[in-house]
């Protein structure tokens, strides 16, 4: 039952993502229906249509911008080629954003609510299948050290120290995409909820720390069976603190 519900999510996930590209065109002509969606958290918009130009702000992923303007040539960021576009925030910030942090929607058939709410949802399926497994704790030199975190899809946890594996401390996380962490409703075994930063098509799950950075591994997409929650144990994730005293 377990593998026909992987499959069902991955195959839901394609059929977003199908028709998510579909739906968007970053190629296409601007008119006044034209807007975006913003497809990275951080994402800086700036003064004017160059990777060195000041930035104006920093958006979230999921933010939906009007389209002003485009620019009238392809430039290269890093190895992307894409052109710029000028958008407008709805508090009435404008700037400039590059291609590949934005996808352009032009239909005035789409209703923005419903692509903002399907792209998220494709992103947490993403995500979720991702991050599912068994993940360890290590150091500035990629040694492994004290703790492991087993993450599943259906959103629940399993946090241990090295020796305590009958031990764990169990609950639901949450993916917060304005803050770019994981929400742990019950604490972990390192005292902090996580931070989480795409590099490339990856995923990094780390905390910066007073005196240092704790930063995870993925060992295994091989988990202990999910755990059995309480009530209390589903509560709502929440801040959990900056977790300087987990070694």
């Amino acid at each position: 039952m377990k593998s026909i519900r992987k499959i069902v999510i991955m195959l839901a996930a394609s059929i977003f993502c199908a028709s998510f590209l579909t739906c968007s065109n970053n190629e296409g002509e601007i008119s006044p229906d034209s807007y975006g969606i913003v497809l990275r958290g951080f994402t800086a918009m700036r003064i004017d249509p160059m990777i060195f130009a000041g930035i104006v702000a920093q958006l979230e992923k999921g933010t939906s911008v009007d389209i002003l303007d485009k620019s009238e040539t392809k430039t290269w960021v890093g190895k992307t080629s894409g052109y710029w576009y000028r958008v407008r925030t709805k508090e009435g910030i404008t700037g400039w954003i590059f291609d590949q942090n934005i996808s352009i929607h032009h239909s005035k058939k789409d209703s923005k609510d419903r692509v903002i709410s399907e792209f998220m949802a494709g992103e947490l399926v993403q995500i979720r299948q991702y991050l599912a497994g068994k993940w360890w704790s290590i150091n500035e030199f990629g040694d492994f050290t004290n703790h492991c975190l087993e993450l599943y899809e259906s959103e629940k946890y399993r946090s241990y120290v090295k020796g305590n594996e009958a031990r764990p401390i169990v609950g639901t996380y949450r993916l917060d995409f304005n803050k770019n962490e994981i929400l742990f409703s019950n604490g972990t075994s390192f005292n902090s909820n996580l931070e989480l930063a795409k590099r490339g098509s990856d995923y990094i799950i780390k905390k910066t720390m007073k005196d240092y950075e704790l930063r995870f591994s993925k060992i295994s997409v091989e988990t202990s069976p999910e755990p059995e929650l309480t009530d209390n144990d589903k509560k709502n994730p929440v801040d959990a603190g900056n977790g300087n005293e987990a070694q």
